[in-house]
């Protein structure tokens, strides 16, 4: 436990059974003993509790209405609560009238804050967040914002959660921009502040029009300016105000400045432009009544951000209740001797040497000795599985020979990979494999590469967690393409996937780069010798060509999120047509003709940059 300041405890007051070490809190009067979950001690008066505090009360007394409270220690009762000593120490000194403590980490703060909420504390919430706000304030930095939004979202503290969102709201919100704070949080709390940020984000373009067809609220009206908007406010100013709803973090003060700037800049000649002799009381008016606008913005959005719940593993979302799926019939396996029962409490009937053949975790499970009240079903004995019933009816069907049930999305592929890894079936695995491969069992189309990437990734399928990887670079990967599916994300999860296809951008901007190299061996070293370059010729790549590589290598560097990593595809169609823009050179045309397997080289150079990378699978500890 971290070292706080606390009440100074006399010896006297301590009993021998009661370590003064251990003993935090010592209240006159007090009758019981709180005790927390690493044992250390808080002696305080029940009725300043159990009257205040209806929730924490009702736990002690229920302890105290226990029969002989077999914790009683120093003739005073103890109540076992499960927070550490360190939180309830500082939760103590914000119900007593002692000094109030808050805890010198932003996480033990925010647990401190989660554990008042928990016992329904209103007024010490409020007392530990004004002192907070008193010795703290909450920071402005994008890192130290998301892992306070984080934690305030892990303990469900909406209004620290809202506080937090706001400020991350002054900074642009893209992968890229994230990149290596990704795994500060889950991707169920990301996508939360993402639908927040695109929900301030409508909210603003909607309002911030409005304002800005009232003149911006009458504050500018009567200037005259060379270049007004159809809102007749000057267009620097309409532009600068309307660039705000596409990207939230342009609302700044400086910002607003720099765009007049370099206006007056622009229209230092004109004599009808009286932008630069704008009032100084004006433009706070103006600003002034913009912040009103956003903030009024941000206001409305706040219903936007929910607090994230525990998402449910897919794999165990069937409703028994409206399932139609039907169980092996007894009559199909004949001689059944053993029943597994599925999650959702199916039952089918197999024969043990079928499971103990494929699998060595039953093998040395159905050698154990069972226990003489196990539970039977007509004399069979019945081995409880964690896997749903649709799971185990396509897994059982693989190990009979009977008409596979087929799963029909290629995440249910992907549980039924798991569920054969978890028991060690590897024959399953491999004919699972097999049927994917020969079409038999649903592939992952179009953008349904990410879940599958998330599913894989999680559940330790390497091969695929590597393929779902390379198939997401056939598509952009912004907040926008993966929506929904963010809540899937573990934090590791997409930090590990931005990495990856970080990587292997900038592995086809190595070799777009290399293609610019003229100096033999390289492989561009033949188009050495265009007229066009004049005397340096013999030095350089035609400028066709040198533009179109150094065009594709900007892109890339540009563009690795938001548009697909497909260049290997397309490289051949903009090739030839920029060298339509060149046909007068003889040179040229006669080293296309000759060396007419270079366009081919090239896409097979970018194929293999761009798939020689693997994603970095972590240990169980990383994730």
């Amino acid at each position: 436990m971290s070292t706080v300041p606390h009440e100074t405890v006399s010896p006297q007051a301590s009993p021998t059974d009661e370590p003064l070490a251990k003993l935090l809190f010592n209240r006159p009067g007090a009758d019981i003993i709180l005790r927390s979950q690493d044992c250390y001690h808080f002696r305080v008066p029940k009725t300043s509790i159990v009257n205040n505090f209806p929730i924490l009360g009702e736990i002690i007394q229920r302890t105290l209405d226990s029969p002989g409270n077999a914790n009683a220690e120093a003739n005073l009762p103890v109540v076992q609560l499960p927070e550490s000593g360190e939180i309830l120490h500082c939760l103590l000194t914000f119900v007593f009238p002692v000094t109030p403590l808050i805890p010198s980490t932003p996480e033990d703060t925010m647990e401190l804050l989660s554990v008042a909420q928990k016992y329904q504390m209103g007024s010490v919430l409020t007392h530990i967040r004004a002192t907070f706000a008193q010795q703290n304030s909450l920071p402005t930095g994008l890192e130290p914002a998301l892992h306070i939004y984080a934690l305030a979202q892990k303990y469900g503290l909406r209004p620290e959660a809202l506080q937090t969102a706001r400020t991350i709201l002054n900074y642009p919100m893209t992968i890229e921009d994230f990149d290596n704070k990704l795994d500060i949080m889950s991707g169920a709390s990301l996508y939360e502040l993402w639908k927040y940020h695109e929900s301030v984000r409508i909210i603003l373009v909607s309002d911030l029009a409005e304002f800005r067809m009232s003149c911006a609220r009458g504050t500018i009206t009567g200037l005259r300016c060379t270049d007004l908007s159809s809102s007749q406010i000057p267009s620097w100013l309409d532009q600068y105000i309307e660039s705000i709803g596409n990207t939230p973090n342009l609302f700044d003060y400086a910002e607003l400045n720099v765009a007049m700037v370099r206006h007056v800049r622009d229209k230092a000649n004109e004599i009808d432009c009286e932008c630069a002799f704008i009032p100084s009381q004006t433009i706070r008016d103006l600003w002034n009544a913009l912040a009103s606008v956003v903030h009024g913005s941000f206001e409305k959005a706040e219903s936007a951000l929910s607090l994230v719940r525990e998402q449910e593993d897919p794999e165990v979302q069937i409703n028994p209740a409206t399932s139609t799926l039907e169980p092996f019939d007894v009559h199909h396996i004949p001689d059944a001797n053993l029943i597994i029962r599925s999650s959702d409490l199916v039952n089918f009937r197999v024969h043990k040497s079928v499971l103990t053949m494929v699998s060595p975790i039953f093998r040395d499970l159905l050698s154990l000795p069972q226990p003489s009240d196990s539970e039977t079903v007509d004399g069979l004995p019945v081995v409880q599985l964690s896997e749903g019933s649709e799971l185990l009816n396509s897994l059982i069907s693989i190990l009979y020979p009977f008409r596979t049930a087929i799963p029909n999305s290629y995440d249910k592929v992907l549980y039924l990979l798991a569920a054969s890894q978890k028991y060690e079936m590897g024959s399953v695995q491999s004919s699972i494999r097999a049927k994917v491969k020969l079409g038999e069992f649903p592939v992952p189309k179009g953008v349904e590469a990410f879940s599958a990437y998330v599913i894989a990734s999680g559940k330790g399928l390497i091969p695929e967690m590597e393929s779902a990887a390379r198939q997401t670079l056939d598509h952009p990967m912004t907040f926008e393409i993966l929506g929904e599916g963010l809540r899937l994300f573990e934090g590791w999860a997409l930090r590990d996937l931005v990495d990856f296809r970080r990587r292997c951008g900038d592995n086809l901007v190595t070799c777009l780069d290399s293609y610019r190299v003229v100096e033999p061996p390289g492989p561009s070293s033949v188009w050495r010798g265009c007229p066009e370059n004049g005397s340096r010729r013999h030095f350089v790549l035609p400028k066709w060509l040198d533009q179109l590589l150094s065009q594709s290598r900007n892109n890339l560097k540009l563009q690795k999120f938001t548009d697909p990593l497909v260049i290997h595809s397309r490289i051949r169609g903009e090739y030839l047509k920029s060298l339509q823009t060149h046909l007068r050179c003889k040179f040229c045309l006669d080293v296309y003709v000759k060396e007419s397997t270079f366009c081919t080289e090239l896409e097979n150079k970018l194929e293999q940059a761009r798939d020689k990378e693997l994603v970095r699978p972590l240990d169980d500890a990383s994730i």
